[in-house]
């Protein structure tokens, strides 16, 4: 078996263990660049649990030119308005994870550098589709890798381990958090996420942290 099909026997493994898993989809908007995936194209699932919905990147961690498992990671964003599916009510949270994915994807080796070296990332995103309240002069921050506790953050292929990594909208005043005090700065807004009780579930809602 390739490692390609070992790989994505062991993702869909991981996600069986979280929710009912839905069918495999293409991306609803134009900006997770593709191209740059480790297969050339990108894909998407959701998975539904008893309290929310998740929509998740599937390909990530597909082999790529180098070999191993692409870029070792795969993302997800969690949310009661995902539930319905990736559009609808939900789908400022399916751009934010396409557009996440699109910059991860971008960034190659520098990701893994990055993981190894902080806990938490951040990004900053364009506001399409972002609800009022949200966006900060056109752009819209997020948090990745927040973790949710009782859920494994990773998954193992072979010798390699995929890390699973959420994607956390922010709110301007978290964003400006992050902007100024960098890893110290995601660390607070991660720390009053859990502190809530919210972790890395995102939601139109949530109130500020910070």
């Amino acid at each position: 078996m390739e490692q390609t099909e070992r790989t994505r026997e062991q993702r869909a493994g991981y996600w069986r263990g979280v929710g009912q898993v839905g069918a495999r989809h293409g991306a609803v908007g134009d900006a997770d660049e593709p191209a740059l995936w480790p297969g050339g194209a990108s894909a998407y699932i959701v998975v539904t649990t008893p309290h929310s919905g998740i929509v998740a990147t599937d390909g990530l961690s597909d082999s790529g030119e180098g070999g191993g498992p692409g870029l070792g990671v795969e993302l997800y964003v969690e949310g009661r308005e995902l539930v319905s599916g990736p559009m609808g009510e939900g789908r400022w949270l399916t751009g934010v994870l396409e557009e996440a994915a699109g910059a991860l994807a971008g960034a190659g080796e520098s990701l893994g550098r990055a993981l190894a070296d902080h806990a938490v990332l951040s990004l900053e995103l364009s506001d399409e589709h972002a609800p009022d309240g949200w966006a900060s002069d056109g752009r819209l921050g997020a948090l990745v890798g927040v973790e949710l506790p009782g859920r494994p953050a990773q998954f193992q292929v072979d010798d390699a381990t995929v890390r699973v990594l959420t994607v956390v909208p922010l709110r301007p005043s978290e964003l400006a958090v992050v902007r100024a005090e960098g890893a110290d700065g995601r660390a607070r807004v991660a720390e009053g996420l859990a502190g809530q009780g919210w972790h890395s579930y995102a939601d139109s809602t949530r109130p500020a942290v910070v």
